[in-house]
Parts: structure tokens; C-alpha cells; sequence
């Protein structure tokens, strides 16, 4: 039986054989192969764990080697793989002509403990040609999305004996602890973030502008800043931006959910179509929290909202460093961790939304308040974001607090019919970019930009135009043609009119002309 473990790096990874010589001389137990302390540390875990579960264990020298020998090996998931290999070459278990992944921490009561990264591993080895999988029950919920062909999840070192008496019959194992997947054929459930699950539109009155710039910026995946004064509604609104995304396509769903799978969480979808991942981590996070990374590096917050949305609520509290590393992921859709040599990327293609008030005390723009704040302060509170990270920043909104009647009488937005508004622009820009493979209009790059925009007659001349008086950059133009592609989408247009211009150089034009206001 050829074992293989996983060694993560970075969403993908490289599989590791696991080899066991047994032969006579001192008993003892070498590893080689560049692993670390944790990982030799599953030497003594592994001979407690097999003699507790009734194994014996070889009284012989034991040699393990885990190939490729140059690759840096870490952590306690070859637990198992070592376990199964030594029981494999002392003859214990039934013998199979077969490729096996293995992943698993031991302890010493021979009970599996979960870990992380149980997806990734399954779909490079599928890539290999490894049929057969044996993997913690703890982590099925990460999994079970594949279904359960060849996959059987284990709970004690003891049930590899039934385990690899399937595997020799060549047989498509099912698991003892679940004999059928539950949600095969009926799809699954998504864990997301806490609290954003059930909200909805359906609550929110008296901003119907404000709507409608979300629904152009779910429609287009465009960044969008949301500016006013406490009470504005600024954080409702967003909270509730994923009622109005369409669901995820297969293979992006599996894209997140390996990605969640690498920080041991579950993210699962009913028929693979999952709502887009909701991300909205406290302003008092580190770099490697949101962007990844740590000794053992691991996907941060940008990665984990990879296909989806990150919000950053009162922006202006953010250390700086950490927003501005959010410029580069903006960019590529991808993070890059250098670690003592190694390239580490994990996928990051977010939307941002980022909430804040206009001064530091929040009352300025506020009708009947008075901002208590020197220039001086408010200069030094929007230096955190800086015009570069702005800049990036498609769309702008000025918010303010809703009136009374608006609240009172509740004429509440519909965001079943806001997403299907979205939909249907998604589906045109799917359709007139399937030759680039299927790009939102925020994503689009320049050149594929401008051979998409048609203009109706006055329009070009308007929009040159207005840039000219705006003083906008490359970039900030480019940003106003992508907004105008996606309010024609929302609106059915196949050209762009000097009214859907107009519309979208208005959310770009806060914070040019050197302000804000």
C-alpha cells in the first residue's frame, strides 16, 4: 500500500509518500526526510496510540522516511499516515495494491483529532490519481461537499483494520460512522459568518439612492466606500449587501471551501451554489490576520472573503499598514507570503466595502451637529486610508440619516427582486465576456474595457468632458467606464448613455479634486 500524507502550501500543497523499513537491531524509531519537531514528535504519539488501541507494536529498529526529502515537513497531521504505514510493513493490516491519502493527529488513546486542510489535500491528490482517503470524522463537514466516493472518515486508529480490508477488496469505502452522505443529491448548508445568514433588505427604509448603488455594485463587483455620519446606516447596508449577490458556480464554491478548509472551518453549499462569503473582521486586526500568514502560514481575512465580499467598519480605526496591504490583493485577486524562501499564494479576489464616518467625531456633514475636529485631525484620520487605497476604490457614497417618515410609513426594498435585477446583469456581462472566460465588469482589464463600451451619440464627448473637469486619472476614468458597462447592464442598454455616465461619474466623485467633501 503506497501512503500518502499532505504538506500545505498555500491553497495547493505536495503530497508526501510515507515509507517504513523494518528490520532487526535495537529497537527505536528513526525519521528522516526534513521534519520538524512536530512532526518527529509523532513517533512516541504513534507507538502509545497503536499499543493502547491492541496493535503491536514492531519491536525492531524502524526507519520512516517521508519523500520528497527535501520539502520541509511540519505539524501533527502524519499522526496517522505513519501510523497506518508501520502497521502496513509490520504485516498487521490486510495488504492493498492501492494509493491511499492519509491525514490525521493521534492521541494517545488512539482517538483521531480533527485538522486542517482536509479539502485542498483531496483535490491535489485526485490530481495524482490517489483513489482512496483516510481522514478524520472530525473534519467530514469540510469534505463532504466531494461526496463520499472513496473518502472514509475515521474516528480510532482501531477501525483501520475494517478500513483497509475494504480498501484490498478493491472497494469504494463507506463510512462506518456515516453509511451514506446525508446531503447527496439534496445539496448542503453554508456556514458563514455569524449574524449574516438572514438579513436582508426587508428592513432597511428611506435610502432608496443608496439601493440603488449597491445593486449597481453587486452587479459589477465594485468596491464601494460608504461615507456619513453615525446613524446614516452605513453598516446595516452592507451587512445585508449579501442578500443581493447571486449565488456562487461550482467551482468557485470549491475554491472558497478549500480555502476555509485550511483554517479548519466548513464553508458548504445546497446544490453547490453557495451564497458568497461575508467577511467583516474588527478593526483592531493585524496584517497576518487579514492578509495571511503566521509561522505555520495560513489564508487571513482577504482570502477567506475570496469570491465574496470584505467589509471594514469604521476604516479610519485600521492600522494603517494593514489597509494599505489590502492594495496589492485589490489588484492581482491573489496574496503572496514569502516564508524563509518559499512563495506561499493564496487566492484573494474580494470585493471591498469600507464604512466610515466623515471626522473623527462623526457629526461632520450632519445637519443640526456641530464637528468638534481641526483640519489637522481630520487629515490625520483619513491618512490612514491614504489616496492610493482610495483610488482603488470604484464607487463613493455619501450617506446620510434616513428621515422619520421614511421610517415610520416603511416602504422596505425587496432583495428578492433586487437579485434578480443583479442576475440579470450578471448574466450579460458572463455572456459578453465569455471569451475572456466569464469577468465582471470590475475586474475587467483596460484594453478589454474599451473594446466592450459602445457609446450612444453625444456620450463619448460628454464623458471627455467631464473627466477633463473632474481631473480624473487613468485609473479613476477606467473606474467611471466600468460603472457606466454595468449601470447599461442593469438597465438592459447596449450602449452608454450621457445619463448612465452622469450617473457614474456621481459615485466617483467623492474624494477627487483633492477631498473628500
Amino acid at each position: 500500500m503506497d501512503v500518502f500524507a499532505f504538506e500545505p502550501q498555500g491553497l495547493r500543497g505536495s503530497l508526501v509518500k510515507v515509507e517504513v523499513d523494518i528490520r532487526r537491531g535495537i529497537p527505536g524509531v528513526d525519521m528522516v526526510g526534513l521534519a520538524a519537531a512536530s512532526v518527529r514528535e509523532s513517533r512516541e504519539r504513534v507507538r502509545v496510540a497503536l499499543r493502547n488501541a491492541g496493535f503491536d507494536f514492531p519491536k525492531d529498529r524502524i526507519l520512516i522516511n517521508l519523500s520528497p526529502s527535501d520539502l520541509p515537513k511540519q505539524g501533527s497531521l502524519y499522526d496517522l499516515p505513519v501510523a497506518l504505514k508501520i502497521l502496513d510493513a509490520s504485516s498487521t493490516i490486510p495488504q492493498a495494491d492501492s494509493r491511499v491519502l492519509v491525514m490525521g493527529e493521534l492521541a494517545l488513546d488512539g482517538c483521531i483529532n480533527p485538522i486542517r486542510g482536509t479539502l485542498p489535500a483531496i483535490l491535489e491528490a485526485r490530481r495524482y490519481g490517489v483513489e482512496y482517503f483516510i481522514l478524520p470524522s472530525g473534519n467530514q463537514r469540510e469534505f463532504e461537499i466531494l461526496g463520499n466516493k472513496g473518502i472514509s472518515t475515521i474516528g480510532h486508529v482501531g477501525e483501520l483494520l475494517g478500513i483497509c480490508a475494504s480498501i484490498a477488496k478493491g472497494k469504494n469505502f463507506i463510512s462506518p460512522l456515516e453509511t451514506a452522505n446525508p446531503w447527496e443529491g439534496e445539496g448542503l448548508t453554508q456556514e458563514l459568518s455569524e449574524g449574516t445568514q438572514s438579513l436582508d433588505y426587508s428592513d432597511y427604509y428611506g435610502n432608496p439612492a443608496v439601493i440603488r448603488a449597491l445593486c449597481v455594485a453587486a452587479a459589477g463587483r465594485h468596491n464601494l466606500m460608504l461615507l456619513g455620519p453615525p446613524g446614516a446606516g452605513k453598516t446595516m447596508a452592507a451587512q445585508r449587501f449579501n442578500s443581493i449577490l447571486p449565488p456562487l458556480r461550482t467551482q468557485e464554491a470549491l475554491e472558497v471551501a478549500a480555502i476555509w478548509s485550511m483554517r479548519g472551518a466548513s464553508f458548504l453549499s445546497r446544490d453547490l451554489l453557495a451564497e458568497p462569503p461575508f467577511r467583516s473582521p474588527h478593526h483592531s486586526a493585524s496584517v497576518e490576520g487579514i492578509v495571511g500568514g503566521g509561522r505555520f502560514p495560513l489564508p487571513g481575512e482577504i482570502s477567506l472573503a475570496h469570491r465574496g465580499v470584505l467589509f471594514l467598519d469604521e476604516t479610519p480605526e485600521f492600522r494603517r499598514d494593514v489597509l494599505q496591504a489590502l492594495r496589492e490583493p485589490m489588484e492581482s485577486g491573489m496574496v503572496t507570503i514569502v516564508r524563509a524562501g518559499r512563495l506561499i499564494r493564496f487566492p484573494a479576489d474580494f470585493q471591498l466595502i469600507i464604512a466610515a464616518n466623515a471626522c473623527p467625531c462623526g457629526f461632520t456633514g450632519k445637519q443640526g451637529a456641530y464637528c468638534t475636529c481641526s483640519p489637522k485631525e481630520i487629515a490625520q484620520y483619513w491618512k490612514k486610508i491614504g489616496g492610493p487605497l482610495i483610488d482603488r476604490v470604484d464607487m463613493r457614497l455619501l450617506m446620510s440619516p434616513p428621515k422619520i417618515a421614511s421610517i415610520v410609513d416603511r416602504f422596505p426594498a425587496d432583495s428578492k427582486a433586487l437579485r434578480e435585477l443583479v442576475e440579470s446583469a450578471t448574466l450579460r456581462q458572463m455572456e459578453r465576456t465569455k471569451s475572456l472566460g466569464g469577468v465582471f465588469n470590475g475586474r475587467l482589464e483596460a484594453d478589454a474595457l474599451v473594446n466592450f463600451c459602445a457609446f450612444a451619440p453625444g456620450a463619448k464627448d460628454a464623458l471627455y468632458r467631464r473627466v477633463d473637469e473632474m481631473g480624473l486619472s487613468a485609473r479613476a476614468s477606467h473606474s467611471v467606464l466600468k460603472v457606466s458597462l454595468t449601470i447599461a447592464d442593469l438597465e438592459g442598454e447596449n450602449r452608454l448613455t450621457e445619463c448612465i455616465i452622469d450617473e457614474a461619474l456621481g459615485y466617483r466623485s467623492v474624494g477627487e479634486s483633492g477631498g473628500l467633501f
